[in-house]
């Protein structure tokens, strides 16, 4: 069976309660709310009958031709998550201010017929507007993550933080160093031969700093000589097991910052560096992007289970065992 008839046959067993916006969604959206729905799974005409919309009989058919025709199942699985999104995580002013933001940002960027073939590639088929909503879905995916790990912080974040870890950015001022060794040879340190110009560069630096209007991240962005710029100067995390894979001074010097706080420019084996350690606690650990994305490249699966487990504490059930393993490998595809 293919598919299609598959599909179209075990509809009606397929999700239960709020999931039946898998379906909803795909048609009418707020439209619908608040209106009687009935899902029942009969026939008429040889036709399998998804549901009766105040009265109204909507077909598998139809259903069928919205959810595969245009983008397969990735809308049926987008509704899917919007549902779970919806039901677990309200819908703040907060969220729709950011949302509105990102928008306005990318389409400033990008042409709206891209940014239109981009979200239909992701299951949002209603037109521009759905990218405001696709942001929103984002923050309360984002939030519905994070709750995820912080219950399960064994499992993703022991290893993840390690001994006394921190959470490093910097920004790199490079310039020719020389060794600073013991009465044994050993390195100690470095001394610092900077040119004119790296002195009058990172006196900028420390400039910038200062003022309240600027970010750390920002500066490093527009300053920093290494390639982490590009990432607002993020490092990642720094801690007593992988101390060893760093320079001695910038490691020594990361792990004795406290959360928030910005060192003085010291001096590794590459020139200055400033350096900040964005966190020390689970939940600024998780509140940081860069973190939360490398957590979930180091745990491809983690989106999927947060999603699943939170669905099954709301009372979504997948009864038909073929369409969830289908949704399950849309949803780790899109991770």
């Amino acid at each position: 069976m293919d598919k299609k008839e598959l599909f179209k046959k075990y509809w009606f067993i397929g999700v239960v309660a709020i999931a039946l916006l898998i379906f909803v969604g795909i048609y009418a959206a707020d439209a619908y709310k608040n209106r009687e729905i009935v899902v029942n799974n009969k026939q008429t005409d040889g036709k399998y009958v998804a549901y009766s919309l105040d009265g109204e009989d909507v077909y598998a058919d139809d259903l069928y031709a919205s959810l595969y025709e245009s983008s397969g199942l990735s809308q049926a699985v987008v509704a899917f998550e919007r549902a779970i999104f919806n039901e677990g995580y309200e819908t703040t002013d907060e969220m729709k201010t950011n949302a509105s933001n990102s928008a306005a940002s990318i389409l400033s960027r990008y042409s709206e017929d891209y940014v239109l073939e981009s979200l239909k590639a992701m299951g949002y088929t209603n037109g521009i507007d759905d990218l405001n909503q696709y942001y929103i879905d984002a923050q309360k995916q984002e939030k519905l993550i994070k709750d995820y790990v912080s219950a399960n912080t064994d499992t993703y974040l022991k290893d993840s933080i390690g001994t006394n870890g921190r959470l490093i950015y910097h920004i790199l001022v490079m310039c020719d160093t020389t060794p600073v060794t013991d009465e044994n040879d050993n390195v100690i340190g470095y001394e610092a031969n900077p040119t004119d110009e790296q002195k009058e560069k990172l006196a900028q630096i420390q400039e910038a700093l200062a003022d309240e209007n600027n970010t750390f991240e920002y500066v490093a962005y527009m300053y920093s000589d290494d390639s982490s710029k590009s990432n607002g100067g993020y490092i990642g995390v720094i801690n007593e097991e992988n101390k060893g894979n760093y320079d001695m001074v910038f490691a020594n010097t990361s792990l004795q910052l406290n959360e928030g706080e910005v060192s003085e420019p010291i001096v590794s084996q590459f020139g200055y560096h400033i350096i900040k350690n964005a966190a020390t606690t689970n939940e600024s650990f998780l509140n940081d992007y860069y973190f939360l994305s490398s957590l979930e490249s180091t745990y491809p699966n983690m989106a999927i289970k947060a999603i699943m487990e939170k669905g099954k504490e709301l009372g979504f059930e997948i009864k038909n065992e073929d369409l969830k393993a289908k949704i399950e490998a849309q949803l780790e595809e899109e991770e």
